[in-house]
């Protein structure tokens, strides 16, 4: 979608017939299997296990090209991006970890906007050595029939264990939702007095808008469309957002929103 300007539908027909998309691909456009994998890093990493249905998933299925031009024009792409982070926690209680799977706009900058095609990246950030990255093919025949057998033969042998010694698990909360800028996509009907009632939503539902920003309908659609950005802000004020918007008269389908990972 990002490199050739395809529709999702195209992009996802082009995938299966490289053998990078299951029969029933529900799993990884709707993000579950990144769910998943998520899930297992935040147990090897934070020693914390996590149940797959607290954690936030947006799949892939909502984007549009549109999506993509706007990312452009904010100078970086869109890629799906499964995220687990601690923060301090109030006072006299533990740190707390949060996580989420979706869509998320990266800067061009970035190194894992070049992640492309059937390629994983795992990102890890420390305090002693900042961020570091490993990558490898993730989808096709051969990356996971490899992956596969490797784990057989370790059962196999009878080796067990996680990579990372797990933590004493009171050390950190797990808190459902996370706090993210966002970049929100918003269709309407032109009348009189739309910026206003958005500026008015945002503020009841708490959010502080950062940029407007408008380009060109998607290809098929009658409605008009514009992006807001906004400043930090909890994912469930964006959801408060989205639902006071589509309640309008001039709304046109349904709000939606992704991370701004980084600036």
């Amino acid at each position: 979608m990002d490199q050739r300007g395809l529709s999702y539908d195209d992009a996802l027909a082009a995938a299966a017939a490289k053998g990078y998309a299951e029969a029933d691909p529900t799993l990884d456009v709707g993000g579950y299997d990144a769910r998943s994998k998520l899930a297992i890093l935040i147990r090897l990493a934070f020693g914390v296990a996590v149940e797959e249905g607290a954690i936030e998933r947006e799949g892939i299925t909502r984007l549009t090209r549109t999506d993509y031009e706007y990312a452009r024009m904010l100078g970086g792409t869109i890629k799906l991006m499964g995220v687990a982070r601690t923060s301090p926690g109030s006072p006299g209680s533990p740190p707390a970890l949060s996580a989420f799977v979706s869509p998320v706009f990266l800067p061009s900058s970035d190194p894992l906007a070049s992640v492309s095609d059937a390629v994983n990246a795992v990102e890890i950030e420390s305090a002693n050595l900042g961020r570091t990255a490993y990558a490898g093919e993730g989808a096709g025949r051969g990356p996971t029939a490899n992956s596969v057998v490797s784990d057989l033969v370790k059962v196999a042998r009878g080796e067990r264990g996680a990579a990372f010694p797990p933590r004493d698990e009171t050390g950190l909360a797990f808190r459902e939702g996370y706090e993210s800028r966002f970049y929100i996509r918003l269709g309407y009907r032109n009348q009189l007095g739309i910026t206003k009632d958005c500026g008015a939503l945002a503020e009841e539902a708490g959010i502080s808008i950062f940029s407007m920003l408008q380009n060109p309908t998607d290809a098929g659609s009658d409605a008009s469309v514009f992006v807001l950005t906004t400043e930090t802000v909890g994912v469930g004020d964006v959801r408060k957002f989205a639902k006071l918007v589509e309640e309008r008269p001039w709304c046109e389908g349904e709000v939606f929103y992704m991370p701004i990972l980084r600036d």
